[in-house]
């Protein structure tokens, strides 16, 4: 199945924004763990967005959903 991902801030210069062919039943979890380096994922938290909505790991993404990643906010 096919997602599109666009991914914000320190997470943009590690995943090229598109779509991703992914196996059908793919769970958020997995597609992060096959896009981001374990590098990153150990080091931050990620905010997932499906379609606009918070999502967990454990969401079931489906064909053409729209995956955004958000890397921890700081302030100042």
């Amino acid at each position: 199945m096919r997602v599109y991902i666009k991914a914000y801030g320190l997470l943009g210069d590690h995943v090229k924004e598109g779509f991703y062919e992914f196996r059908e039943g793919a769970t958020v979890k997995e597609v992060i763990e096959s896009i981001l380096p374990e590098s990153i994922r150990g080091r931050f938290s990620v905010s997932v967005f499906v379609n606009g909505e918070a999502a967990t790991g454990e969401r079931v993404l489906r064909e053409g959903d729209r995956v955004v990643l958000l890397p921890p906010s700081s302030g100042g």
